[in-house]
């Protein structure tokens, strides 16, 4: 499953996939009319059943990024101490030296931190859609 989110554009598996961009518009999406709260219901549902793969792969990135920053970290640690420098002092520089890493790591969870928040609160407002789509067909059938 690797390389299936575009990081530059955040678009998943290509053409048809699930874009976290178009995920966000959808949360500020303000139908006004049961057209438009049936095509907000049909389009955030296509992106919903998309999501688990959407944050499975991100979740596979977010624990390489963690893992190659120990690795990094560890390595320079035990270089540090085979110099015979004090411990603290190469834990620091270790920690110095494996920033980039830890940089990275922090990126990819933000980015997992996002992509689920934008899944909640799209499915918040696809329920929410729901009960007001539902309560529009009661309302027309009470006239009828």
């Amino acid at each position: 499953m690797s390389g299936f989110v575009d990081p530059s554009t955040g678009e998943v598996g290509g053409e048809g996939g699930f874009s976290v961009q178009r995920a966000d518009e959808l949360r500020g999406f303000q139908p006004t009319n049961p057209v438009e709260i049936e095509f907000f219901i049909r389009e955030a549902n296509g992106l919903l059943e998309k999501m688990p793969d959407v944050l499975l792969e991100i979740n596979e990135r977010r624990y390489d990024a963690e893992r190659a920053y120990s690795r990094r970290k560890n390595a320079q640690l035990a270089f540090y101490g085979r110099q015979g420098v004090a411990a603290t002092f190469a834990r620091a520089q270790a920690e110095v030296d494996a920033q980039s890493e830890l940089e990275k790591w922090h990126a990819a969870k933000a980015e997992y931190h996002y992509a689920e928040d934008t899944e909640r609160a799209l499915r918040t407002k696809v329920m929410s859609m729901l009960n007001i789509n539902r309560s529009i067909s009661t309302q027309y059938g009470a006239h009828r």
